[in-house]
């Protein structure tokens, strides 16, 4: 799992055995610079992950619960949140 805007030729794989997430699996070269590839990278929570192209929205999601169509409005295929307590069916709704 290379991060975004991370790319070089391979120079070394590390042999098969168990790794921590924090241990270098790949070493990747480019233009005399080194970087090592770990199982898991940090990405910021305010910042984007890059894609090629956003897609709209188009079809709404309803739920049939009057209070979430109309508090809390979704599109089928986006990301929301809904609050709510432990217990109370927030899982159902998909």
């Amino acid at each position: 799992m290379v991060p975004p805007k991370v790319y070089g030729r391979v120079k070394e794989i590390m042999p098969k055995g168990m790794y921590s997430v924090s241990q270098p699996v790949v070493v990747l070269e480019y233009e005399d610079k080194v970087r090592e590839v770990n199982l898991s990278h940090f990405w910021p929570v305010r910042q984007a992950r890059p894609v090629a192209e956003k897609l709209a929205g188009k079809i709404p999601l309803l739920t049939g619960q009057r209070v979430l169509d109309t508090l809390f409005p979704s599109v089928q295929g986006g990301t929301c949140a809904i609050p709510g307590a432990f217990g109370c069916g927030k899982t159902c709704i998909s």
